[in-house]
Order: structure tokens, then sequence, then C-alpha cells
């Protein structure tokens, strides 16, 4: 007998962690015939007719999980199923709390796997660029600075290497999406990132007088084998089976209860 699950993602999580969330959904439908899954986007809700929305909310299922923020209607899910919450940073939980890091987790927050797969459908490199986001700053080179704000997930390969804006979770899920698309990758230590790419697999920032070398290390040889390895790491330790069965370990736990 199938376990009915249903995933919402919330109008609130962000165009990358949906991809994410979006490849953990296609790893737990290829490894588990025992859950039947429904995945529900906040954003694709115009486009499904209004009384199809209002009879989901009511729908009851074994399992509702929730990605990001609660939506008002939320209460009456809670009413009729078991809910499961999963967040990045905030610790505002309508439901069993669930992390995608062991890193910031607490007593008592279950963690799960994200899985991360190839969004470009071209194997040839594209031209070698410095990738920044929101407005990184960077030294000027003989070399391209693309700021990838806007258009991560466009299909174009990438080649380069990306100067991380930050060191939590989100910044760590952006990294791990390039990292899949062969580009290396520079930050200022990260637990986050060292869970997914290794303490050896991105260039360390130390201070930002660090960075003409990092760039011209990334552009070279050194950031191709760095990316190889840090690849490596990812699908081995992120795999579409580990997310899978962390997420039908804790669906064991909700069950159970």
């Amino acid at each position: 007998m199938a376990h009915t699950c249903t995933w919402y993602i919330s109008d609130n999580v962000s165009d990358v962690l949906a991809q994410v969330i979006k490849d953990m959904a296609a790893a737990l439908r290829s490894h588990s015939r025992n859950i039947e899954l429904e995945v529900i986007s906040a954003k694709d809700k115009f486009s499904r007719p209004g009384f199809e929305n209002v009879s989901n909310i009511f729908r009851k299922r074994e399992i509702w999980h929730l990605f990001g923020r609660a939506p008002i209607w939320w209460r009456i899910v809670k009413f009729h199923s078991r809910t499961v919450h999963s967040l990045l940073e905030s610790n505002n939980w309508s439901g069993l709390p669930s992390r995608f890091f062991n890193e910031g987790a607490k007593s008592g927050e279950a963690v799960i796997f994200p899985v991360f797969d190839p969004l470009s459908s071209y194997s040839e490199d594209g031209e070698k660029a410095v990738f920044i986001r929101d407005n990184r700053k960077v030294p000027e080179g003989d070399y391209e600075i693309a700021d990838i704000s806007e258009r991560l997930l466009r299909p174009e390969a990438l080649s380069g290497i990306y100067i991380a804006n930050g060191t939590g979770p989100r910044e760590a899920m952006r990294a791990g999406i390039l990292t899949m698309r062969g580009v290396s990758i520079a930050s200022e230590k990260s637990g986050y990132l060292d869970e997914i790419l290794g303490p050896d697999g991105y260039f360390m920032i130390k201070d930002d007088n660090d960075l003409p070398r990092i760039i011209r290390q990334g552009l070279g040889s050194k950031g191709r084998h760095m990316a190889v390895s840090a690849r490596h790491f990812l699908k081995s330790r992120r795999s579409h089976d580990r997310c899978a069965e962390s997420i039908i370990s804790l669906y064991r736990k909700v069950i159970s209860r």
C-alpha cells in the first residue's frame, strides 16, 4: 500500500531552492514505489483552476510537507494530516522541523539531504568567467565578470569560478547547483559548503586580498581539477539514494507517531 504525501513549495522559496526541491522529489519518486507523491508550487497556482486549489487544501494525506513560509490556510492542513516543515534558516516551525544541512540543525530537528542535478543540456564549456551575484565586489582583470543573480537557472553551459556572497545555507545551495555545472567555487570558510563540497572542495577566501590569486587559479587547471573533485564529492554525499533514504527515514518516524 502506497503512503500518500503532498509537498507544498511556498511562494517565498527562491527559484534556486525550488529547483533543488524538485530534484529531491524526482529522487524520492525514482527510489520508492511506496510513496505516492504530489508536488504543488505556490508560484504555479494561477495555472490551476481555482476549485482545484481549494480542494487540495482539504485533501487528507498521510503527510503534508511544507517548504518555506506557511500559508494562511496551513492550519486547515494541520487539522487533518500529519505535517513536516523544512526551512533553511528560520525557526518558525509549522510541522515536524527538518533542515537541509547538519550545520545549524538543533536537537529535535531532522536533516534531509538535498540533491543537485545538472541544469545544462549542453556539454561544451562556455566562455570562462568570474561569476558573482548581487554586485559582489571582485578585482577587475583580463576576464569577464558575470553577475548571475537573475540568470542562474538559464540552460547555457558555464565555465570558470563563482565567488560566493556569504557563507549561509542559501549560498551553499547555489554553489551546489553551480558545481554540478562545472564551475569551481570560492568562499569564506563555510560549514554548509564543507558538507556538500568537502573542506577542500572550494577555494578558501581568508581576505579579499586573496581574490586576484584565487581567480587566477580558478580560471586555470587548478580550478578545473577542484571543480571535478567537488562534483565527485557532491554526487557521492548527496546522491539520489541518500536523498531518498533521508526523506523516507523521516517519514517513517512521522507515520509511526
